[in-house]
């Protein structure tokens, strides 16, 4: 029996990207022992990219897509194609080709070895990716790593391979706010792990704002750790300790006559002790966020349109 390979694609507002992505990877999976499916998600795209799906999945066989009634981000993209993905192996990738179709094979290959998971690792950093991001990145999985108790592969997108039966735990899963590197590695499972040259990118521009990078990482921060509670905690614990032994000295010096002065220290005290109270509030305002989307139960994405 011909087993099936699942590919699925966020794609938003990569109109220019889709057909060049299309035919590499049918072109790749001619003449091959898998059956290939491939599911397009139009994550609230504003250009023409449902119709360039719509007419390649009357051009190609298993080629399907899922239209959301809005751009409801891509890890909630990624969901709902692990949601719709009836392969035996699912293979999460770009629609910019900077994640090379040519790397599936070889995905392909490493599961067929036994592996339950294969991630793609960036050989180099991005290309174009700029000081900046290419530097947050390196602190995010540092961060990641000293904070939680799960390993995240540096240098990995969510460019990877997951055996059918990781898409069976996620799709039981009910927990909202999904970051798929970290949960992917906390469910365990064995792992391979692949490097590639990571693409330019062919038209456009990344969607990835600093401001998305930002709330993805907070997501992954607080899904897979509470130590940044414990944290908060512990600094209380060492200020409420220098207070107490700054008492006996306030009572010698007002016993012996002397003027405890500085105005301006105590107002710099003052707002330093006010921002760090306010910096430790909102560390557990994100924990509530995240317990105050969960209640609600909401579902992660609403579909307007689907061939599937």
């Amino acid at each position: 029996m011909r087993k099936t390979i699942s590919i699925i694609i966020p794609a938003y507002n990569e109109e220019p990207n889709l057909t060049v992505v299309t035919e590499k990877l049918y072109s790749i999976f001619q003449n091959s022992l898998y059956t290939l499916e491939v599911i397009f998600i139009n994550d609230g795209s504003t250009d023409n990219s449902l119709e360039v799906l719509k007419a390649l999945s009357g051009r190609f066989k298993g080629l399907h897509f899922i239209d959301f009634s809005r751009n409801f981000g891509q890890q909630n993209a990624l969901r709902a194609g692990y949601d719709y993905a009836n392969g035996d192996a699912v293979i999460c990738m770009d629609a910019d080709l900077q994640n090379p179709p040519e790397v599936v094979k070889e995905l392909v290959n490493k599961w067929e070895e036994g592996y339950e998971v294969v991630i793609c690792k960036r050989r180099d950093a991005v290309q174009n990716a700029g000081v900046f991001k290419e530097n947050t990145s390196r602190w995010f999985y540092k961060l990641m790593s000293f904070l939680t108790d799960i390993s995240i592969e540096p240098n990995s997108p969510d460019f990877r391979l997951v055996d059918r039966k990781l898409v069976n735990v996620i799709k039981d899963l009910t927990e909202k706010d999904i970051f798929f590197r970290g949960l992917i590695s906390w469910m365990g499972f064995k792992k391979a792990v692949i490097e590639y040259d990571h693409s330019v990118r062919l038209h456009g521009d990344t969607k990835y704002s600093v401001k998305r990078m930002l709330k993805l990482a907070s997501s992954g921060l607080t899904s897979f750790s509470v130590k940044p509670l414990h944290m908060a905690m512990y600094l209380g614990l060492f200020i409420w300790g220098l207070s107490l032994l700054y008492i006996p000295y306030a009572l010698i010096s007002y016993y012996r006559g002397d003027a405890i002065s500085g105005w301006a220290s105590l107002i710099v005290t003052v707002s330093f002790f006010g921002g760090l109270q306010l910096l430790i509030l909102g560390v557990i305002g994100l924990y509530l966020g995240k317990l105050f989307v969960q209640s609600k139960q909401r579902p992660e994405y609403i579909v307007r349109e689907t061939n599937l």
